[in-house]
């Protein structure tokens, strides 16, 4: 089989096409790895409430919010 008659029979795809999905998953694991929490107020992945608790668990936490204190992804 030909490369053009794999191609027409969809067994792979243009030589030129690149398929980004698999790096952008491994990005995204590596966000929810350092960012496991998803803020309350503004839905952002964030680090936690101190870093590594739930902010979802913390009564105070809508309250101190603040989206410049470098536990959000800004990415």
């Amino acid at each position: 089989m030909t490369p053009a008659e794999a191609e027409a029979a969809h067994l792979r795809g243009p030589e030129s096409t690149v398929d980004h999905s698999f790096r952008r998953m491994q990005d995204l694991r590596k966000v929810s790895r350092e960012y496991p929490f998803i803020c309350p107020v503004d839905f952002k992945p964030h680090k936690g409430s101190p870093p590594g608790e739930d902010p979802n668990n913390d009564p105070t936490f809508v309250e101190r919010h603040d989206p410049n204190d470098g536990a959000h992804y800004n990415g």
